[in-house]
């Protein structure tokens, strides 16, 4: 039998497990609205990090191939370019320094000195480094009665050569054993005049009476 002065004290002790019993039935750690605020604060949180993340990779890749094709064509050009002066030096006879300045670009075609150069103004040229091409082209020229000559002293010859309205200006240099040539359309320049434009020859070149005559076949 419990005496009566000792009710309030276990009153008090029940209240207080009460007390504690809700405390920890409805501390916040606790609550989790909608199945789980935590976890999906978690799991929204490192989803925008992953997104930025790869974000940031697509624009670093992007970047870096956007480099590297500018700096495979600053190479290209550097190459073009010192190609041109291998071409100027090594034809330097065929052609005056004014015409080689007016190229943009030169490739070399083949290892026996076969070159193609061209640019904005002079159109595209093609360069041979041969003996025998310096024989043959010679021969075409002074013996076709579709060639023409505008210069000839023996070792350096410049004329062009006629097929329908396709015309192939030639300057040969039996000297060094050297080719320059072009195609042009009759139909848009005179090659005479082309020819003296480019510096190829001047006016009235030293062409004999015979072959400033020669009819065209």
């Amino acid at each position: 039998m419990i005496h009566p002065s000792s009710r309030p004290a276990a009153a008090a002790v029940a209240l207080a497990c009460a007390a504690a019993i809700l405390a920890a039935c409805t501390s916040p750690q606790s609550i989790s609205p909608q199945g789980g605020g935590v976890d999906q604060e978690s799991a929204t949180s490192t989803e925008a990090s992953t997104a930025t993340s790869t974000a940031t990779s697509t624009a670093t890749s992007t970047s870096a191939e956007a480099s590297t094709e500018a700096n495979k064509t600053r190479e290209k050009d550097a190459r073009e370019k010192e190609a041109v002066g291998v071409v100027a030096q090594r034809f330097s006879t065929l052609a005056p320094e004014s015409f080689f300045a007016q190229l943009d670009e030169c490739l070399a075609v083949d290892s026996d000195g076969s070159f193609d150069c061209s640019g904005p103004d002079v159109g595209q040229f093609q360069f041979f480094d041969s003996d025998a091409k310096a024989a043959s082209t010679t021969q075409l020229l002074t013996e076709l009665r579709s060639s023409r000559i505008v210069e000839d002293t023996g070792e350096r010859v410049v004329g062009w050569s006629t097929l329908g309205t396709t015309v192939i200006i030639t300057v040969v240099d039996n000297t060094t054993g050297q080719v320059m040539q072009q195609l042009m359309s009759s139909d848009k320049d005179d090659p005479r005049e082309r020819i003296v434009s480019l510096g190829l020859a001047k006016p009235g070149g030293q062409a004999t009476e015979e072959q400033q005559q020669q009819p065209a076949g």
